[in-house]
């Protein structure tokens, strides 16, 4: 069982206060790590060639710079994109979520998707020291005064993304089916 952080209530630059609901702590685009653009394409190639990272494929296209993903801890899977742009000038806004790895049917599961700040910044924090967070894209984060914790539940069932386990799923299915469907005419 893990349990991952998310920001609770934060302040912002200008002093003020905000709680974040519970419900929208699966919106991905609410929270965003920024690192210097100068810096960004550093810290992808750290995180790739130190980190065990690889390119996020197949993935769905965001528009962003670099996808890649790395699995953390069976079944699930760290998922990071950055953007070489954002609304702080000279800064890359990167945005992660941990997900069923992709190697599973349930990776298509948008259930098992949790955004996340916390980890993406254990992996590159050697690289680049600075823990800097944005809120909303707009707003800097000064100080995050009380996270939420969330318990992250794998699947009673993972299926294997694979055209081999399909079939045999589907074989295996197909078969329970015809097989309960001739049971039912006996005695």
């Amino acid at each position: 069982m893990s349990y991952i952080l998310f920001p609770k209530n934060i302040q912002v630059k200008d002093n003020t206060s905000i709680y974040i609901d519970r419900k929208t702590v699966k919106d991905e685009e609410s929270f965003s790590l920024l690192i210097p653009e100068k810096k960004s394409d550093m810290v992808i190639q750290y995180l790739k060639i130190h980190r065990g990272f690889a390119n996020a494929t197949p993935s769905f296209d965001h528009g962003e710079d670099y996808g890649i993903s790395k699995i953390i801890k069976a079944p699930w899977e760290l998922h990071i994109r950055l953007y070489n742009d954002s609304y702080f000038p000279g800064y890359s806004k990167m945005m992660a979520h941990i997900e069923i790895a992709r190697k599973y049917l349930q990776h298509l599961n948008f259930e098992y998707v949790q955004p996340v700040i916390y980890e993406p910044y254990r992996y590159y924090k050697s690289v680049f020291g600075e823990f800097i967070l944005a809120y909303k894209s707009r707003y800097m984060v000064e100080n995050i005064n009380e996270n939420y914790w969330f318990r992250l539940l794998n699947p009673e069932l993972l299926i294997p993304w694979s055209p081999a386990a399909l079939m045999k799923t589907s074989f295996n299915i197909v078969s329970e089916k015809i097989k309960d469907y001739f049971d039912k005419g006996k005695p």
